[in-house]
């Protein structure tokens, strides 16, 4: 079992630290998007250097942007992020530009400590965005909020976890075990 236990952590720890390269090389950085495998949505794709990791990030609108994000690992999908919610706040739909693109800075803050979106807190200027967890990155659900001049400007909720498949002979199967 402690042989388990051990692999579990150096997994959980890789997949932390994936996660925090890829949300770099996507969304947050601009990153072109790929054809998507869904009508009407956008995605975005970054595979590790080892080849081992692939983020697929799906998602579709602009204002309000339900997604989902999926780590495979070893080609068999082992992570995933919900994410959706309110989104921009329809009175302030006029500065989305200005939000989205200070989201994308507090997104490129992200550490593999906390590699879900953002940092805990990130203030610039008279803005400021929160992310609050409940969980950790095997089970999890969170919000995360953007405020202007101490106002609401952007919210979102998102749930994530680890994906555990079954064997042939209908087991648990540990992504750390594949």
């Amino acid at each position: 079992m402690a042989e388990n236990l051990e692999a579990r952590s150096v997994w959980l720890r890789n997949l932390a630290e994936f996660i925090v390269e890829a949300n770099k090389n996507t969304w947050a950085a601009d990153a072109p998007e790929v054809a998507p495998q869904r009508p009407g949505y956008k995605e975005l794709e970054y595979r590790s250097p080892n080849g081992l990791w692939l983020l697929r990030d799906s998602y579709t609108g602009y204002f309000r942007a339900p997604g989902m994000t999926t780590i495979y690992y070893k080609d068999t999908p082992s992570w995933a992020m919900t994410y959706g919610g309110k989104g921009m706040v329809e009175a302030h739909y006029p500065i989305v530009k200005p939000t989205f693109e200070f989201l994308k800075q507090a997104l490129m803050r992200v550490t593999p400590e906390l590699p879900f979106r953002g940092p805990f807190e990130f203030i610039e200027g008279n803005r400021r965005y929160t992310f609050k967890l409940n969980g950790d990155i095997e089970d999890c659900s969170w919000v995360e909020e953007v405020t202007e001049n101490g106002g609401l400007t952007f919210t979102q909720n998102g749930f994530a976890g680890t994906i555990i498949h079954r064997s042939p002979d209908r087991q648990p199967q540990y992504p750390w075990e594949l």
